[in-house]
């Protein structure tokens, strides 16, 4: 099949502006990349620390657990297991922190995110974390 100049060009400018896109799309999403985990449909931010720490948003997690005690009450009975992030304050609360807390839980929902958040959030960084060690 022979092809015009312009079909040529044609296919030159949608094969770039496909490129474009991609990169836009990429640059777009790069922040939340690795990021993006929901409970039932419910988004909750989680950002990595240092080993196998996994940082949750609060906020986010209140939408699922209400009755979630509030951040001043919550660091004092765990002080190394919340924090405020330094770009906008945003509560976090570390996931094994968030375990311990709910472990007595008796609400269906707040006991079906623990199982959530064992198998989707800690015990995935656990592992993560054991292969690095062992290299």
């Amino acid at each position: 099949m022979i092809r015009t100049p312009i079909e040529a060009v044609g296919a030159v400018v949608i094969e770039a502006v496909l490129w474009i896109y991609e990169r836009l799309r990429a640059f777009a999403w790069r922040d939340l990349e690795g990021r993006h985990h929901e409970f039932r449909h419910v988004p909750i931010d989680i950002v990595e620390g240092e080993g196998s720490e996994r940082w949750l948003r609060l906020d986010h997690v209140r939408r699922v657990v209400p009755e979630l005690p509030v951040f001043p009450s919550l660091r004092h009975r765990h002080p190394r297991g919340l924090r405020r992030d330094e770009d906008g304050g945003v509560e976090r609360i570390e996931a094994r922190t968030l375990r311990r807390e709910l472990t007595q839980a008796q609400a269906l929902r707040t006991r079906r995110f623990l199982i959530w958040l064992d198998r989707v959030v800690i015990d995935p960084a656990e592992r993560r974390e054991r292969m690095r060690s062992s290299h």
